[in-house]
């Protein structure tokens, strides 16, 4: 990972008011689990085309540009420079696009660095279209980790949104692995939280 390039992100991205999060496996330290990675991914909440353009022209300024010609309707591009590269994402999700609700419930991780709330990025793994064993396995740890903190209620909320129950439900199965007796009690009340506000 280059802090450099996340810093100058950041940075342009808060001169721009424009609020902003890691995401991916960057973003996981924020929800207790450790594991590394090179990758940068950064989740902008973009309003219009004018605050996009206005965004990309301060990032050229600082060295910091883009092959792609970036319109509000996709999904993420690319930018270089700083000796690095970072994906640059207009929604957190594949399948879903940023509301209000998820712009107020973000969380200050350190410093001036942000990310979504942990129901919310439960969701963006779930809901990736090409999820995969690492997504799932990372849904089951952030579960483990933070079973006192999470907001079911919330969650619940989030997975209907995008109509994602049945594929939680299934997600939740995997604690079903031979863990330790500690571990089965953990997930059972997991479970049992999430049967009660489902």
């Amino acid at each position: 990972m280059n802090s450099d390039l996340l810093q100058i992100i950041l940075k342009t991205a808060a001169s721009c008011n424009i609020p902003t999060v890691i995401i991916g496996g960057l973003a996981l330290p924020a929800y207790n689990i450790a594991r590394s990675t090179l990758d940068l991914d950064i989740c902008i909440y973009i309003k219009n085309q004018e605050e996009l353009d206005e965004f990309i022209n301060i990032l050229k300024k600082k060295e910091i540009s883009t092959i792609q010609t970036p319109k509000i309707n996709h999904n993420l591009f690319t930018v270089f420079g700083k000796g690095g590269e970072a994906e640059i994402w207009l929604q957190p999700c594949d399948i879903f696009h940023w509301d209000e609700k998820m712009v107020s419930s973000i969380q200050n991780f350190y410093s001036n660095v942000y990310v979504l709330a942990v129901e919310d990025f439960i969701l963006t793994k779930l809901g990736r279209s090409d999820r995969s064993s690492t997504d799932i396995n990372d849904i089951l740890q952030i579960l483990i980790a933070n079973t006192n903190t999470i907001d079911w209620e919330y969650l619940i909320y989030r997975l209907k949104w995008v109509d994602l129950e049945k594929e939680f439900s299934e997600v939740l199965k995997g604690f079903k692995s031979d863990f330790t007796n500690n571990m089965r009690n953990i997930s059972k009340d997991i479970w049992e939280k999430f049967k009660n506000k489902a």
